[in-house]
């Protein structure tokens, strides 16, 4: 009975201890993929709504982030944190501020929380399809 308590506390152990940290450690191969966290803005009537500019600011570090994302704009889709920001943002979370503007005003302000492990970058929270009244 004693070696069956010890098996099962040990097993329990070993479930618990396997968290979120060691599912992102890295093992030195990353797939060449190209990732891209997008975010889908529309109307009421769930057409794309352009935006003129955007603005993406690393709350966590205070400082802005320029990926160029209103280059392929006109389809509602913007990219606000893709695999080119993984050197710098390497193993670690970050909240970020997505803005943007029509015609100088601003329109639209949403955070969100984005990392990146030693290959890729992921999402962790805040709306990927963002609805304009």
């Amino acid at each position: 009975m004693l070696h069956r308590f010890i098996l099962l506390v040990g097993i329990l152990l070993f479930t618990f201890s396997c968290g979120k940290e060691e599912e992102r450690e890295c093992n030195g191969i990353c797939t060449e993929e190209f990732r891209s966290i997008s975010v889908k803005v529309t109307n009421a009537e769930g057409n794309p709504v352009v935006l003129d500019s955007i603005a993406l600011r690393d709350i966590t570090n205070n400082r802005e982030i320029d990926l160029n994302s209103t280059e392929n704009a006109g389809n509602g889709f913007y990219s606000i944190f893709n695999d080119n920001l993984v050197p710098e943002y390497k193993n670690e979370e970050i909240n970020l501020l997505f803005k943007g503007f029509q015609e100088e005003n601003l329109i639209l302000e949403q955070e969100y929380k984005v990392g990146a492990d030693c290959c890729h970058i992921y999402h962790v929270s805040g709306p990927l399809k963002i609805q304009l009244d």
